[in-house]
C-alpha cells in the first residue's frame, strides 16, 4: 500500500510539477529596496578588499533583481498592446461595419422620400398607404440617427484604444531602453569583480597598497604649484610622460573638462567629461596612438591605453570608484598639445605625481596632461 501511494505522488508530481513562485512587483520592490540600504551601510564599512568585493556582489544581485522587474513591465506592456490592438481590430470592424449600415439607411431614406412626397396625401387615393409609407420612413430616419450615434461613439472609442496603444508602445520603448541599460551595468558589475580580483590578487595587503598609491597621487596632483604659463600651438612639445609611482609603470593621465581660464581656481580633478569624441576631432597627445579602441592587450604593444574612464579593473582603488580621465603610455614618451590654447605648468618638489600642464582652448575646454617628467 505504501508503495502504491509513493507512485502515486511520484506520477502526481511529474504531470503537475512543482513550479517556484513568481515574486510579485510588490516583492521585487522590496528586496531592490533591502539591497539598497545594505550598500548604504557596506559604503559606510571600512574600506577593505572584501568590502569591495560585497558591495560589487550585493550591486550584481540588485541588478538582476531590476532586470527581473523590468523584464516583467516589458512582458506586461507587450500584452496590453496585444489586447489594445485586437480591441483595435474589432473597433474597425464594427465602424465598418456601421458605416456600411449608415449608407445603406440613407439611401432607403432618400429612395422613400422620392417616393412619398408630402403634397401627395391630397393626390392619393390612399390613405392608409400613405401614413404606412410614411411611418416606414421615420423608423428609417429613426435607426439612421441611432447608426450615426453609434458610429461616432465607436469612432471615439477607436481614437481612445488608439492613443492608449500608443502611450504603452511609447513606454514599451523605454522600459527596453532601461532593460538594454541594466543589462550592461550588470555585465559591467560582473567584469569589475574579475579585474578587481585580477588587479589585486585577492590580496588584502596589496589592495591597501594600491589604494594608498591612488590616493597619493591625487594628493600629489592637488598639492603642486604654478610655475609658469605660454600660448601653444597644437602638436607642440610641452612635457614627457612621467612615473607615476604606481606599481603598473609609466603613463600619461589625459583629461577633459568644461572650463575656462577665468574659472581656473574652481577646477576639480572629478568633474572630467568623457574625452572620446574630442580626442578624435582634435589629436591624440602621444604618438603611436589614435583611437579609443588601443587597449593594451598584454601581447607586448608598447602604444595603447591602459586604463579608460568610468569604471574600471582598477576605479575601485580611488576615493570614488571611478577613474576620471584615460590612462596611456608609448614608446615616445613626448607629450603634445591636442590643440592651441594657454598652457599652465604645475610642479609639485615633493613628488613628480603631481607634475602636470592644464591647457585652456578658445571653446571653453581644459585638457590635463599629468605624470609628466
Amino acid at each position: 500500500m505504501f508503495k502504491k501511494i509513493l507512485l502515486f505522488i511520484f506520477i502526481f508530481c511529474l504531470i503537475f510539477p512543482l513550479g517556484v513562485k513568481a515574486q510579485t512587483p510588490d516583492e521585487l520592490s522590496k528586496q531592490i529596496e533591502e539591497y539598497t540600504v545594505k550598500l548604504y551601510e557596506l559604503a559606510k564599512s571600512k574600506d577593505t578588499l572584501n568590502t569591495q568585493i560585497k558591495i560589487l556582489d550585493t550591486q550584481v544581485a540588485q541588478t538582476q533583481l531590476k532586470i527581473k522587474q523590468t523584464t516583467a513591465s516589458v512582458e506586461s506592456l507587450k500584452k496590453e498592446i496585444a489586447d489594445l490592438s485586437v480591441k483595435i481590430g474589432g473597433l474597425d470592424v464594427s465602424l465598418n461595419e456601421l458605416s456600411a449600415i449608415y449608407i445603406r439607411e440613407i439611401n432607403q431614406n432618400y429612395k422613400l422620400q422620392k417616393r412619398i412626397p408630402f403634397y401627395t396625401i391630397f393626390t392619393s387615393g390612399n390613405f392608409n398607404n400613405f401614413f404606412e409609407n410614411y411611418k416606414y420612413l421615420s423608423m428609417i430616419q429613426k435607426d439612421s440617427q441611432e447608426t450615426l450615434v453609434n458610429m461616432e461613439t465607436t469612432r471615439t472609442n477607436l481614437d481612445i484604444q488608439k492613443q492608449a496603444k500608443a502611450q504603452k508602445q511609447s513606454e514599451l520603448e523605454a522600459m527596453e531602453k532601461q532593460l538594454a541599460v541594466q543589462q550592461a551595468s550588470l555585465a559591467s558589475q560582473k567584469t569589475s569583480k574579475v579585474g578587481l580580483l585580477q588587479v589585486t590578487k585577492n590580496d588584502e595587503l596589496r589592495y591597501q597598497k594600491l589604494k594608498q598609491a591612488a590616493e597619493e597621487e591625487l594628493s600629489s596632483l592637488i598639492g603642486a604649484t604654478f610655475a609658469y604659463k605660454r600660448n601653444v600651438k597644437k602638436g607642440d612639445l610641452i612635457g614627457l610622460m612621467g612615473n607615476t609611482g604606481y606599481s603598473f609603470g609609466d603613463h600619461l593621465h589625459f583629461g577633459l573638462y568644461n572650463l575656462s581660464e577665468a574659472n581656473l581656481s574652481s577646477w576639480s580633478y572629478a568633474n572630467d567629461i568623457d574625452a572620446t569624441d574630442y580626442l578624435n576631432q582634435h589629436r591624440w597627445p602621444m604618438n603611436g596612438l589614435d583611437s579609443i579602441n588601443d587597449l593594451c592587450s598584454g601581447s607586448g604593444s608598447n602604444n595603447c591605453i591602459t586604463q579608460l574612464r568610468g569604471h574600471t579593473p582598477y576605479s575601485y582603488l580611488y576615493a570614488d570608484k571611478f577613474h576620471h580621465g584615460i590612462d596611456m603610455v608609448a614608446t615616445d614618451k613626448r607629450v603634445f598639445a591636442i590643440e592651441d590654447g594657454v598652457a599652465y605648468t604645475f610642479r609639485n618638489t615633493k613628488s613628480s605625481l603631481g607634475n602636470h600642464v592644464k591647457i585652456f582652448h578658445a571653446d571653453g575646454k581644459m585638457t590635463l596632461y599629468l605624470h609628466l617628467q
